[in-house]
């Protein structure tokens, strides 16, 4: 392996090339843009953080980009907060990689694949770049399941006030990028044209889509039932709160009502001379307390 500058590495046998640069300045995109007849400005371009996953043919090469999982995003509210970009220029002698970000699935291809012969060609080592890619979101991917079945348990065995709308927000947003991310590299992945003898390392590469596919496509739906069956366990709450005001309201009405009658300051009013008036009205209380009670029992509302 050859270091021609700190940003850029480069590895050659007789079949192939292969130009690695991380985070090049405008001299470097300037000189390979000469050196392997590529525009300069697409180049410049391909460094734009917001890029998704897209393929394009050019006149002497195939552009790809893919997007690395970032595992140090921390609720992610963005594609370019949770991964990074990589891009991809190939032909039959020549690929080309650029990235901002160090790519640690770079030096792995070379040393398992390159350097043991195991690969020799551009589109082999574009079929291995896809894999390692797709390959960052399944610990992620694996996780978010986690968290929503454990969420779900908490939910479930009413222990709702250990989880809020917040991390059921951030978890479905994770997995809606996730699956975005997914979804836009199936595309690229499916056009990907490689040799006979890697057509099965492309076919694991299709194999571990799918199943991350699948995964995230139950995570989301289950995170969205699951906010659901929160907010109607709140409500459901709430309602049993107001219930339960509603009925000491019950109770209370009538007796305040005869407080009130009671409290008037009038002069004319015979009860008020009855020596057993006070004992009598607490009776008539108690008993409209009972008789409420009963009535309640009886419509099965306590």
């Amino acid at each position: 392996m050859d270091n021609s500058t700190v940003n850029t590495s480069s590895w050659s046998n007789d079949h192939i090339t292969w130009i690695d640069i991380t985070d090049p300045t405008s001299a470097e995109l300037k000189e390979f843009s000469k050196q392997h007849h590529l525009d300069y400005y697409s180049l410049a371009d391909c460094l734009e953080p917001a890029h998704l996953p897209k393929k394009e043919i050019l006149r002497d090469f195939t552009f790809i980009i893919l997007r690395v999982y970032d595992e140090k995003a921390k609720n992610p509210s963005s594609i370019q907060a949770m991964s990074h970009k990589i891009a991809i220029y190939y032909n039959d002698k020549v690929i080309l990689t650029i990235h901002r970000v160090h790519a640690d699935i770079v030096e792995d291809i070379r040393t398992k694949y390159l350097d043991s012969g195991i690969i020799s060609e551009p589109a082999e080592i574009v079929t291995k770049i896809m894999y390692y890619t797709i390959r960052s979101y399944e610990v992620n991917a694996i996780s978010l399941s986690e968290k929503i079945d454990r969420m779900e348990r908490l939910v479930f065995v009413g222990k709702q006030t250990r989880i809020t709308l917040e991390h059921l927000y951030y978890l479905k947003n994770t997995c809606r990028l996730n699956r975005r991310i997914i979804s836009m590299s199936k595309e690229v992945i499916m056009q990907h044209v490689t040799s006979e003898r890697d057509s099965g390392a492309l076919q694991d590469v299709k194999d571990l889509m799918q199943k991350l596919s699948l995964s995230l496509d139950e995570t989301h739906d289950d995170a969205a039932n699951l906010s659901t069956i929160y907010l109607s366990i709140v409500s459901l709450k709430t309602n049993d709160v107001m219930k339960l005001l509603t009925i000491f309201s019950v109770f209370f009405m009538p007796l305040t009502f005869i407080a009130g009658i009671y409290g008037m300051n009038f002069d004319f009013m015979p009860e008020l001379r009855w020596k057993l008036g006070y004992p009598m009205i607490l009776l008539v209380m108690l008993l409209i307390c009972v008789v409420i009670f009963w009535w309640f029992k009886r419509r099965k509302i306590l």
